[in-house]
């Protein structure tokens, strides 16, 4: 506030003053409980799930807060964000080149399938050894078709989603509350 002392014939001025900053110290704190509900689902929500989504990263590294004219917002930016959000009817998975380009990259990434090769020869340590081959490409393909199949018959994260928002959401009004009554009290 500009102004400490007030006669009694500024109260009005008073009042638009301190209602102005209050205004922006809770736009402030719920900017802040948004970054908290981010760094919640980030380092609490998706880590606990049974099956978290993570492959390369880039759904849990999409969680954004951001500040818009009357509060804030949390979103994720992924382009495949409200499919894991949300999931996929199976009737809705329609297998494609893409998809099945996308999976064999995921199976290869994954190290799924492949086979275990035997040694018949001593290596330098006088062991024999077993050592895991990657699947080929095809292979990786044929596996990717599978899966692919699979969720042709059963959804993507069917029936409802991870509803990771969702789960968080119970933790909004506390952050909030901290955070703003935190902003309120540096006035």
């Amino acid at each position: 506030m500009g102004k400490k002392v007030w006669d009694l014939n500024d109260a009005g001025l008073m009042l638009g003053e301190i209602k102005g900053e209050m205004k922006k110290a809770a736009h402030a704190g719920l900017l802040a409980a948004a970054h908290r509900i981010v760094e919640h689902i980030v380092a609490n929500i998706i880590p606990n799930l049974d099956r978290p989504p993570v492959d390369r990263g880039i759904y849990r590294a999409g969680w954004r807060a951001r500040r818009i004219s009357e509060g804030a917002i949390v979103e994720n930016v992924a382009p495949h964000a409200p499919f894991i959000e949300y999931g996929v009817r199976a009737a809705h998975v329609k297998p494609g080149r893409e998809m099945i380009d996308a999976l064999t990259k995921w199976v290869q990434r994954k190290g799924i399938g492949g086979r275990t090769v035997s040694s018949n020869t001593k290596s330098s340590a006088g062991l024999f050894g077993t050592r895991h081959v990657k699947a080929s490409t095809t292979e990786a393909r044929s596996i990717a078709w599978a899966i692919a199949k699979d969720m042709q018959k059963r959804g993507i994260f069917a029936p409802k989603g991870l509803q990771v928002l969702e789960k968080a959401s119970k933790d909004f009004p506390r952050f909030i509350r901290e955070e703003v009554i935190r902003e309120l009290a540096k006035l």
